[in-house]
C-alpha cells in the first residue's frame, strides 16, 4: 500500500515539474501578436471575407452540383443578401433603399453613368459618386412635394411651415449636389502651378511703378511711372 502511493505521489511530482517546465518554454505575447492572433483565429459572422468564402467554396459549389439541401439554400440565400451590401460601392444597391422605390432604377442607373463617365475607380470616388446620385433624387424628391403641395386651396400656419421646410431641404440638397458634383470632377485634376516672372513692382500706397526697360543699361535711372 505504501508502495502504490510513492508510487502515485512520484507519478504527480513528475507530471507537476512536466506542466511547470511546459509554462517556462511557453514564450508570451506583446500586445500586438495576440491582436493579431485572434484576427487570424477568430472570424465573426459579419466577416465580409468569411461570407464571400463560404459562398464561393461551400455553397455555390453545391447549388451549380445540384447537391445542395434545403438549408443549403436557405444560408445562400443569407449570404448572397450580405455579398450584394459587401458590393454596395459597385451595384449601389445600399444606396437604392434610401431611397422611394420609383426612384431606385434611376438611382443605380445614374450611379453606373457616373463611374463610367468620370473613370471613378478607387472607393472613395465611389462613394463620392453615391453622394452625388443621392443628392440628385433628394432634389426630385423635394420638388415633387413642392408641386403637389402647390394644388391646395387652402393654407394655414402647419402647411406654411411644412412649405418652407421643403423650401430648405431643396436648396440644401441642391448645394449638396453641386458641391459633391464639383468635388467628383476635380479630385483628379492636377494642380495648376503658375510662375510669375516680372521686372515691373509694383510699389503700395504711393502707386509707383519702377520698369526696367529690357536692352537698356541696368545702371540706368529707373522709369517712374506716377498714377494720376
Amino acid at each position: 500500500m505504501a508502495t502504490e502511493k510513492r508510487k502515485s505521489t512520484q507519478m504527480l511530482n513528475g507530471q507537476g515539474l512536466t506542466k511547470m517546465e511546459d509554462r517556462a518554454m511557453i514564450k508570451k505575447m506583446t500586445a500586438k501578436e495576440a491582436k493579431d492572433f485572434m484576427n487570424e483565429i477568430v472570424q465573426v459572422a459579419i466577416e465580409p471575407d468569411r461570407i464571400m468564402q463560404e459562398l464561393r467554396e461551400d455553397l455555390l459549389p453545391k447549388i451549380k452540383a445540384g447537391k445542395d439541401s434545403k438549408k443549403d439554400r436557405e444560408r445562400t440565400t443569407e449570404n448572397i443578401s450580405k455579398a450584394l451590401i459587401i458590393s454596395g460601392l459597385d451595384n449601389h444597391y445600399p444606396l437604392a433603399e434610401t431611397v422611394e422605390h420609383r426612384y431606385r432604377q434611376l438611382v443605380i442607373e445614374f450611379a453606373h453613368q457616373l463611374v463610367q463617365e468620370y473613370n471613378r475607380q478607387t472607393p472613395s470616388e465611389k462613394a463620392l459618386t453615391q453622394v452625388v446620385v443621392g443628392a440628385y433624387v433628394r432634389i426630385l424628391e423635394y420638388s415633387r412635394s413642392l408641386q403637389a403641395c402647390g394644388k391646395t386651396d387652402w393654407f394655414s400656419h402647419e402647411r406654411n411651415g411644412f412649405y418652407s421646410m421643403l423650401s430648405k431641404e431643396l436648396d440644401r440638397a441642391n448645394r449638396h449636389f453641386v458641391t459633391a458634383l464639383t468635388t467628383l470632377k476635380q479630385i483628379r485634376t492636377p494642380s495648376l502651378q503658375i510662375n510669375v516672372r516680372t521686372k515691373a513692382a509694383f510699389v503700395a500706397q504711393n502707386q509707383q511703378l519702377n520698369v526696367n526697360t529690357p536692352g537698356k543699361d541696368n545702371s540706368q535711372e529707373n522709369e517712374n511711372v506716377e498714377a494720376k
